[in-house]
């Protein structure tokens, strides 16, 4: 008798870890969905900032170099 009921816990044990084990799969999943989706995110952020960056760039090198190259050419 006490075997059987010795079997009924393990048993139940086993359910109760598959359980959490299928659920820890879930969040994993779901986890390197996120992850995936904010590395995305902050990849088209460093391309937009990049984009901006070298727009500047070039709008301040040009308002300080247009104006040299026209008084080196008077």
């Amino acid at each position: 008798m006490a075997t059987e009921q010795l079997e009924i816990r393990m048993a139940s044990l086993e359910g109760a870890y598959q359980q959490i084990n299928e659920r820890l799969g879930l969040l994993e999943q779901r986890l390197t969905s996120e992850i995936a989706s904010l590395r995305l995110d902050f990849t088209e952020l460093r391309r937009q900032i990049n984009t901006q960056f070298y727009w500047l760039l070039t709008f301040v090198l040009g308002s300080i170099l247009i104006p040299i190259l026209r008084d080196l050419m008077r």
